[in-house]
């Protein structure tokens, strides 16, 4: 919002600039030296609002930036610790099925009859669409 303050300020201080240029462009009668002076008095306090609300930008622009790490450093630590649970989530249960494969009593031909039992159970549920 005060970025756009700003703009709004320095838009109106380019107008009444570009305004006092062009009667400082004309030529010097007693209406034209009027108007003149009477448009640099407009352009005094627009050009003090927007010295004043640039300056305050300026002060504020680093500390915001800087204050940035505030914001995304919690979030960062956040992500590393969910991934941190999910790969020991995923290397327990890894470590978890390789001991199941790595049984000597159980031979490939047995593991497949299974594995396939059990793929037919789960194709004759009725949620299950025939391919």
């Amino acid at each position: 919002m005060a970025v756009k303050r700003r703009e709004q300020a320095l838009q109106d201080y380019r107008r009444l600039q570009a305004k006092v240029e062009k009667y400082e462009e004309k030529e010097k009668t007693g209406p034209v030296l009027a108007k003149l002076h009477q448009a640099r008095e407009e352009l005094r306090p627009v050009r003090d609002d927007f010295e004043a609300k640039n300056k305050q930008l300026l002060d504020e622009m680093p500390r915001f930036y800087s204050s940035r790490l505030d914001y995304f450093q919690p979030s960062f630590e956040s992500l590393i610790r969910a991934q941190v649970v999910y790969y020991s989530e995923m290397h327990k249960i890894f470590g978890d099925l390789t001991q199941q494969l790595d049984q000597p009593g159980c031979p490939d031909e047995q593991r497949e009859r299974e594995n396939e039992a059990r793929l037919s159970e789960l194709r004759a549920l009725s949620i299950v669409a025939d391919d």
